[in-house]
Formats: structure tokens, C-alpha cells, sequence
């Protein structure tokens, strides 16, 4: 299990907040390491990365790269990733490394684990799925935010039809049509949206059985992959319903 080393302070020196760091390493592709680290307690700070073969400290580099995924994620403002270029010596040692994760400000020390090349091909696969799923959910709730506009949009309509209703009934039934015709438009996205709210609280639902009942990495990689390419399907389907609803 990873810990958390934070150094305890001396007589005379400020006491800090202590530091609460997670991260991992992603794989070690070639003889390229790539991960991210954070700590959560202070996003703006970037930590170190150190790598150690046999206790001595091999290289040694800012985790401050910039990825849309860690940010998706609220990984601070994304910039914690880090990623360094091995020799093929040091590539040669893999069981002899380990990597650590530094802050600067408190000390506090963080191992990093490094996954066997087993697992690391388990994730690779479920990667790219993964990453267009999100990439649908993100355009399904953009699309979701232009229905919300539309609704409120639409309310103001509504109350202002209302008001000249009220002013001079005179009117009568071209305004009662338009009236009659922006609350049914109402009803229709109020009906929408508990369904999309529906929707999306059963992928997570699923999403976390999955984790629960995929033990193996293998079996993980199957079950995984079997539901995002349905779940796919239903966000694309959910995408066109937006789409059409919104015309």
C-alpha cells in the first residue's frame, strides 16, 4: 500500500498544513515513464519526481506537464503530469526501480507504484474506449446546458406572454396559442431532463457494479469493454434525441 511520508516538524519552524498527494505512474511505454501527481491540499504547487535504482537517485524532474484528462478529472488545472526518458539500462532494471514523488514545500514523500507490464496492457485497452466515452458525455451535457438555456428562455417567454394576456385580453387567441404552445415546449424539455438525469444516474451505477464484480484484470478488460461500447451506443442516441429536441 502507498503511504504518505510527511516529515515532522522541528522547534522554531512554522507549522504547515500537512500534504495530502496522490498519484500514480501511468506505464512505462519503451523506455518512456509517464504519470502524474498531485497534491490536493495545495493544486497550484508542482511536485517532484525522483527516480531510484538500487536506493540512488537516477533522474529527477517537475511533474507540470499539462493533460486534458487530469483536468476532466479535478486533478487541479490539469498541469501535474509528469514524464521522463530512460536509458536502456535503467529500462533493463524495472524491478529494481521506484518511483517518489516529492513536494517541495512540506517534504512529504509519496511512492509511486509501478504496475506490471500485465496490468499496464489491461489499461492500455480499456484507454481509448474510455476516453471516448467521456468525450460523448461531455458533448451530451454541453448539449444538456443549451436545453437548460433554452428552458429559461422559454420561462421568460411564458411570463410575458402571461403579462399581455393580463394587459389586454383582447388578444385573445393568438396570444393563448403562443402561450398554450411555449408551455407545452416547456413540458416537453422538463420531461427530457428527468430522463437525462435518469440516464446519467444509472451509468454511474453500473459503472461502479462493474468495478465491484470485475476482480480479475482480464475478466475487468472484457466486462468493461463490453459496456462501453453498449453505453456508447445509448449516448450516441441520447446525443441525436438532444439534437432533434432541440430544433
Amino acid at each position: 500500500m502507498t503511504t504518505i511520508r510527511n516529515p515532522e516538524g522541528s522547534a522554531g519552524v512554522p507549522s504547515v498544513a500537512a500534504a495530502r498527494m496522490n498519484g500514480r505512474v501511468d506505464a512505462l511505454d519503451g523506455n518512456r515513464l509517464h504519470g502524474w501527481i498531485w497534491d490536493e491540499v495545495r493544486p497550484e504547487e508542482r511536485l517532484k519526481v525522483r527516480l531510484l535504482r538500487d536506493g540512488a537517485v537516477v533522474m529527477e524532474v517537475d511533474a507540470d506537464q499539462g493533460r486534458i484528462d487530469l483536468r476532466r478529472n479535478g486533478i487541479g488545472d490539469g498541469r501535474h503530469a509528469f514524464a521522463m526518458e530512460l536509458d536502456d539500462a535503467t529500462v533493463a532494471a524495472r524491478d529494481r526501480l521506484i518511483v517518489v514523488g516529492v513536494s517541495p514545500s512540506t517534504g512529504a514523500e509519496l511512492e509511486l507504484r509501478l504496475p506490471p507490464p500485465a496490468e499496464l496492457a489491461a489499461e492500455a485497452a480499456i484507454a481509448v474506449p474510455l476516453a471516448r466515452f467521456f468525450d460523448r458525455v461531455e458533448a451530451l451535457i454541453a448539449l444538456n446546458r443549451r436545453m437548460q438555456l433554452e428552458q429559461k428562455e422559454l420561462g421568460t417567454r411564458l411570463d410575458r406572454v402571461a403579462e399581455r394576456l393580463d394587459k389586454d385580453p383582447a388578444e385573445g387567441g393568438t396570444a393563448q396559442a403562443g402561450h398554450d404552445a411555449i408551455a407545452q415546449r416547456l413540458a416537453e424539455l422538463d420531461v427530457f431532463q428527468m430522463r437525462f438525469d435518469e440516464t446519467l444516474r444509472g451509468f454511474d451505477t453500473r459503472l461502479t457494479a462493474i468495478r465491484k464484480e470485475a476482480q480479475k484484470p482480464l475478466r475487468e478488460v472484457t466486462v468493461v469493454l463490453g459496456f462501453l461500447t453498449g453505453l456508447s451506443a445509448l449516448l450516441s442516441l441520447a446525443t441525436l434525441a438532444l439534437l432533434l429536441a432541440g430544433r
